[in-house]
């Protein structure tokens, strides 16, 4: 990401040069005679570099914030709809099923027959639900 936000900077920077923000050196095919060059303004409106930055905010909203944004209303999706009986693996990587679902916790059975164990869990370390058809055709498949 970090490319992409040096590239565009880089690339307005140099669009306003060659717009007339250089410095106010004569360029070096000036004639020598006594013909002097009027320098060139040094600070003014430059409307391009105001359209750069607006520009560069726009491309770091569609990159960064948009998806971002996406994703956690995703993520909210999911964890509102649990429902006990749900396979669910946490963000740790445990595989649990889910035995009852509160406000803003879940307890997961973890480990099957007698070694099984429940865990109260925030409903924010359940990263993903894992579907059982997908999973057993999965198993089908191999």
């Amino acid at each position: 990401m970090y490319r992409i936000v040096l590239l565009l900077t880089a690339a307005a920077l140099a669009f306003s040069e060659s717009n007339g923000g250089g410095s106010d050196v004569a360029p070096a095919t000036a004639p020598a005679s006594g013909d002097k060059a009027a320098p060139s303004s040094g600070g003014g409106f430059e409307p391009s570099f105001i359209f750069m930055m607006i520009a560069l905010f726009g491309v770091m909203w569609f990159v960064l914030i948009r998806p971002q944004r996406k994703e956690e209303k995703r993520q909210q999706a999911l964890r509102s709809a649990l429902k006990r009986g749900d396979k669910v693996v946490t963000i740790g990587g445990a595989h649990a099923e889910i035995v009852a679902v509160g406000e803003t916790t879940v307890d997961l059975k973890l480990g099957s027959g007698d070694e099984a164990a429940v865990v109260t869990f925030n409903k924010s370390a359940v990263g993903t639900v894992v579907n059982p058809g997908a999973a057993a055709d999965a198993g089908k498949a191999k």
